[in-house]
């Protein structure tokens, strides 16, 4: 760990090089549905400046190998919550469309997911984490 003046910083074996402000931090260009280049940011939750779990870096290693099988057998789980909550049927493509990225979140204990801004719910976002080894799809207030 590095503390400068203003940040302080991490080279993690796992996630790379981090900064610290509330949590440690970098952002990445991600794999997003069959294209690339989508700007995110990676997180790792932490208290205090405190470093990064094993279990993070365990999260962490599961997302960069499976990311893009999690998100095509998630479309189905993405399609049922939204059609349960807005009470509209949107397809694979409108659901794509719909989605924006924003954070990857790691928290602590392992749990993790991807927070995504949306034009359908503004106020509250949708969020499709992976909680106690599950995946879920709900407000991002869930998983937060």
């Amino acid at each position: 760990m590095t503390k400068s003046a203003n940040t302080t910083t991490l080279d993690d074996p796992i996630f790379g090089k981090m900064a610290y402000k509330h949590s440690w931090y970098r952002r990445q260009s991600i794999y997003w549905w069959n294209t690339t280049g989508v700007d995110v940011q990676i997180t790792a939750h932490a208290y205090n400046g405190e470093g990064i779990s094993d279990q993070q870096r365990t999260a962490f290693s599961e997302y960069k190998e499976r990311i893009e099988d999690i998100i095509k057998t998630s479309i189905p789980s993405i399609s049922v919550y939204l059609k349960n909550t807005y009470d509209k049927f949107f397809s694979e493509e409108e659901i794509f469309n719909a989605l924006t990225p924003r954070n990857i979140l790691f928290m602590e204990n392992g749990d993790w997911g991807i927070l995504f801004d949306t034009d359908i719910d503004i106020e509250h976002g949708i969020a499709l984490y992976k909680e106690k080894g599950t995946f879920k799809v709900g407000p991002q207030d869930d998983f937060l």
